[in-house]
């Protein structure tokens, strides 16, 4: 197999960027209201804290991390510079229609890794059939699945 590259990005992370501002004015209204117990004090000032690096890491991730590359050859994928093996991939899994989003889940892991999701950058449809050739040639499962990740 010639080696196939497609150019990839890190899938944009909405949803959980609106849930932090969320989350942050939620715990700023409960500290303001709450000065004077200093547990819930300091309890909301952590989950202000914990929240904001969250929220630090989806924006980065969605809006100035730049596009990078995959690329497929006989049995490896090279994907953010990361060499990764057919016989290291338990499954990788599609999840969405339109812009889909691709994560692959390594044997002995629960969630997909951040370094392992990406979506195609222009050409979904060509990029995703070379996904399933490739997959198809090195036995490695593919499915139609929603899928959580870190962050």
């Amino acid at each position: 197999m010639r080696e196939i590259k497609h150019p990839i990005k890190s899938p944009a992370r909405i949803g959980t960027i609106i849930g932090m501002i969320a989350i942050i004015l939620s715990q700023f209204i409960l500290v303001w209201k709450s000065s004077d117990h200093t547990g819930v004090f300091y309890i909301s000032v952590t989950a202000i804290f914990l929240c904001l690096v969250v929220l630090l890491l989806a924006l980065y991730r969605t809006f100035f991390k730049g596009p990078t590359e995959l690329c497929l050859s006989n049995e490896q994928i090279i994907l953010n510079g990361k060499i990764i093996n057919s016989s290291d991939i338990n499954v990788i899994m599609i999840r969405g229609y339109f812009r889909p989003v691709i994560g692959i889940l390594p044997y002995k892991k629960r969630i997909v890794p951040m370094d392992m999701v990406f979506r195609y950058l222009k050409d979904e449809e060509r990029g995703t059939s070379d996904l399933r050739n490739w997959a198809t040639m090195n036995n490695v499962k593919m499915v139609n699945k929603s899928f959580q990740t870190w962050i």
